[in-house]
């Protein structure tokens, strides 16, 4: 994996074994369990709507830790880092899944481009008339939020991801077999432009993908806020999967209590900088007091969706901080795998809590007012168990598509 460091000798084994049977377990799962939501899906009768929020929803969860994974294993060749590098591997078949989740994402976008309007307000072809109540906030974005432009961006940021990652990986993969040390240098020189290309093809795509789910609101933070989610989300994944790996009996040497102990660090690290981004965008939106900026906060805050907040807070910020600032948290492993299913948990509810609110829709007379509109009150959670099953099977699809990677 690099010429810098090498794995034990005892433990130079291929991965095929375990990735066909992650790639069967996850195929057969992810298929089922996707089978079993759509049927829950045709039975709301809601145009679809809330299967869409919550497919999104799970998909954005896989989404984030392969984008997460990507720019690890980016910044690692950046920095010639040393102590990640039998880590590495690992996150190089995480992003091996990029092109099974961009196929994935056709589930919601087709809809999109057949005139689907129940999953992105700005489709809703209401607005191009100039009589809606909203036409004077929407006409100027209508242009860039169309649905082949749209679909046509979504195709270029995948195109980007899985350029980048392929790449990366078959010099990491072609290293293994010649021993040339120079491709690390080649690796590393090119690492610069690509945390460069990564950084503005993630702001655009969650940008397009999530923050357009309501419109009319806007941040110039969001999509920081979810990298960051996606980084917390990366480091815990390869955390549990780095155990997992060795209770199977695989790379016991390799990885020790020092990799796991700074594989904590992260966690931590990553924990402060999303609560430094979350609080950043909303002390200055609830400060400025524009309605169409505190209307995020709005529709969270108060009525159904408060109990969320408050779970995103403890959860996802305040419990995780405290635990984590002990040494001892990060080198006794049942705790540290603990924390990183727990960081896992309230990651997928922080999306929740992102996305879903979206799926309330208010309608005043013969117009669609779309989401955030009306009453807080009125606006409840709506918790359905296709939520989990969705998760479950996107897991589980992801999970196969890793394990085709570790195939080879």
């Amino acid at each position: 994996m690099s010429a810098t460091k090498k794995l034990h000798p005892d433990e130079k084994i291929k991965a095929d074994k375990v990735g066909s049977t992650l790639f069967k377990a996850g195929l057969g799962a992810g298929a089922v369990l996707l089978g079993i939501s759509i049927a829950l899906g045709a039975g709301k009768g809601d145009h679809w709507r809330h299967f869409l929020h919550a497919y999104l929803t799970a998909w954005s969860f896989v989404f984030s830790i392969c984008i997460g994974s990507l720019f690890f294993v980016i910044i690692h060749h950046l920095a010639k880092a040393k102590w990640g590098i039998v880590l590495r591997r690992q996150a190089e078949f995480i992003t091996g899944a990029l092109p099974a989740v961009a196929l994935l994402g056709l589930v919601f976008l087709v809809p999109v481009l057949a005139g689907n309007e129940n999953l992105y307000y700005w489709s809703v072809k209401q607005l191009h008339d100039k009589q809606h109540p909203f036409f004077h906030h929407m006409h100027h974005k209508l242009g860039w939020l169309d649905p082949v432009f749209f679909a046509g961006r979504y195709a270029f940021y995948f195109g980007v991801f899985i350029y980048m990652s392929t790449w990366f990986r078959k010099q990491s993969q072609a290293q293994d077999t010649d021993g040339d040390a120079g491709r690390s240098e080649k690796m590393r020189y090119w690492s610069g432009f690509a945390v460069l290309v990564f950084s503005l093809t993630t702001v655009f795509a969650v940008t397009d993908l999530f923050m357009t789910l309501q419109p009319l609101w806007f941040s110039t933070i969001y999509a920081v806020n979810y990298f960051s989610g996606a980084m917390l989300a990366t480091y815990c994944t390869l955390g549990l999967m780095s155990m997992a790996i060795q209770r199977s009996g695989r790379l016991t040497h390799s990885i020790t209590v020092e990799h796991y102990h700074d594989v904590g660090k992260y966690m931590f690290g990553w924990t402060f900088f999303w609560i430094y981004t979350a609080f950043s965008q909303f002390m200055l939106q609830w400060y400025g007091n524009m309605p169409e900026e505190t209307v995020f906060y709005s529709y969270r805050m108060f009525g159904g969706w408060q109990i969320v907040s408050i779970l995103v807070l403890v959860g996802h910020w305040a419990f995780p901080y405290v635990s984590l600032v002990t040494r001892w948290s990060k080198r006794i492993l049942p705790i540290l795998a603990f924390l990183a299913a727990w960081q896992l948990v309230f990651h997928y509810i922080d999306l929740y809590w992102n996305v879903m609110p979206n799926q309330t829709w208010e309608t005043a007379g013969n117009w669609i007012r779309g989401p955030l509109q009306g009453d807080p009150e009125l606006h409840k959670v709506n918790f359905h168990f296709m939520d989990i099953t969705l998760l479950l099977a996107l897991i589980g699809l992801w999970l196969a598509a890793v394990g085709k990677t570790m195939k080879g």
